[in-house]
């Protein structure tokens, strides 16, 4: 039911943005994504997997809760209908809150369609007592599952998921297919729910105004913020009707910023954001999302091994071993994975045994080295590795590569840059556009341009846009 929903959800929400940038296209903009991925946002191939970020998080999130919700009034309240209710309460407050800032339909049948199918199914399966020996299995997952929290706690900080991706991932060929399949489908459901700031190419209709200077200022101003203007009334993500000296923006939720020119002028930013505060319907069901995703789908990654493991243990042991079996190894497995996360030991290195550490045949001690060099901004050129590395099997080692020569003044960084771009994978050449944005080369602004063009990845094209625009360059007026 959650893929479903997921699916319908990031189909509609890819046909929106189909219309709205091939709108763009047709005025002479610049698009992201380009041309060459928009036939893509039609298909059902691409919102399929898509969803499949809202199934294994928001979708795995409810369900798990749903579940823990059923259980326990079948269980501990007995059944009782008072409990029922509050229960019920409960789920309706929920529902309303992820209405709270405005109605919206898809994350709603989330929270309706998803609980209700666990519940009824819960209800159908589910034997009426717990046998002695499924209260010990019960007892088994607690003990594991809060063993593994507890340890995995230890690597919880903001670059957790960049050392799950380096360590897990970008470490084998499996771990390469899944990162290169999230890096593709990501951006699709990433456009559902994103508020207008975190948009990248924004949209707005201008009302006809009677002072052309103010038009055209009016006009450069909000193309800063990548806020394009589009002839179809009604269409575009922000409404602007301008009286004299009074500017009035209407957003698509109907939330309405009201200010004299000059004070937009010289707010714009702060006027903008409130605009997208305002009209930010899916700041709740974010937040779900989020805490899905660090919640929910560890535990159903955590089901899912037990399950497979306890499967497979049943072919030659009893039902209750093959099951204390399958949570043993996975509790094993998860701690062994942990052994294979860094230590964090960036902050203890000195200079001197950075050139060491980039020499080394462990990967891992060489990238070690470049977030050194990358968090304390030092200029990589020093060593005089940098030509070696280009050439490094390991992707996190380009990776960080790039990302270290963010900083630095050698003229070859920009070669070393543009040879990174052409790096076969879609991480490496991100970083890469990343520093050459952070570097300012401005005169790589050709390239950057056909980059766009040419490439048929989002995340280089979102990178590629982001990288121009810190190198100064602008939309141009429309055609």
């Amino acid at each position: 039911m959650a893929q479903a929903i997921a699916t319908l959800q990031v189909f509609i929400s890819n046909l929106a943005l189909h219309e709205k940038m091939s709108w763009l296209a047709q005025t002479g903009y610049l698009t992201v994504p380009n041309q060459k991925i928009l036939p893509t946002l039609k298909m059902i191939f691409p919102a399929f997997n898509g969803g499949l970020f809202f199934t294994l998080t928001v979708g795995v999130g409810i369900s798990l809760l749903s579940l823990a919700c059923v259980w326990t009034w079948k269980h501990l309240c007995r059944s009782k209908k008072a409990f029922l209710f509050v229960f019920f309460g409960l789920w309706v407050t929920a529902i309303t809150a992820l209405n709270w800032h405005g109605f919206v339909l898809m994350p709603s049948l989330h929270a309706i369609l998803v609980p209700a199918v666990v519940i009824t199914l819960f209800l159908v399966l589910n034997p009426n007592n717990l046998e002695k020996r499924s209260r010990l299995t019960l007892l088994l997952h607690f003990i594991a599952m809060s063993l593994l929290a507890l340890l995995w706690s230890t690597q919880m900080n903001t670059a957790l998921y960049i050392n799950i991706r380096d360590n897990l991932l970008l470490s084998n060929t499996p771990g390469i297919h899944l990162n290169d399949f999230y890096y593709q489908y990501t951006l699709y459901p990433a456009e559902v729910f994103r508020n207008l700031n975190q948009k990248l190419i924004k949209t707005y209709h201008l009302s006809a105004t009677e002072d052309s200077r103010n038009h055209q200022r009016l006009k450069r101003k909000l193309a800063s913020y990548d806020y394009l203007v589009i002839s179809k009334k009604g269409k575009a993500d922000v409404e602007i009707d301008v009286e004299k000296e009074h500017i009035r923006l209407i957003g698509n939720r109907q939330a309405v910023i009201e200010t004299d020119l000059e004070n937009f002028f010289n707010n714009t930013r702060q006027r903008l954001e409130d605009l997208s505060k305002d009209n930010d319907a899916y700041i709740h069901f974010r937040t779900a999302t989020s805490i899905s995703l660090l919640v929910g789908f560890p535990l159903a990654l955590y089901w899912l091994f037990t399950g497979f493991l306890s499967l497979g243990f049943s072919l030659f042991l009893g039902r209750q071993p093959s099951a204390i079996a399958g949570i043993t190894v996975c509790c094993l497995l998860g701690v062994l994975l942990l052994f294979l996360m860094p230590q964090e030991e960036e902050n203890k290195l000195t200079i001197d045994s950075l050139p060491g550490m980039l020499m080394s045949e462990d990967w891992k001690d060489t990238v070690a080295a470049l977030k050194k060099i990358d968090a304390d901004k030092i200029d990589l050129h020093q060593f005089n590795l940098t030509q070696d590395l280009l050439q490094h099997p390991s992707i996190p080692v380009r990776y960080w590569l790039a990302r270290s020569l963010a900083v630095g003044r050698h003229p070859d960084d920009k070669l070393h840059l543009i040879t990174l771009m052409q790096d076969p994978h879609p991480n490496v050449v991100c970083q890469a556009l990343y520093s050459i944005g952070k570097r300012k080369f401005r005169n790589v602004t050709a390239r950057l341009l056909t980059t766009i063009e040419r490439s048929d990845h989002w995340y280089v094209q979102l990178y590629t846009y982001n990288a121009l625009r810190k190198l100064g360059w602008k939309q141009r007026t429309s055609n």
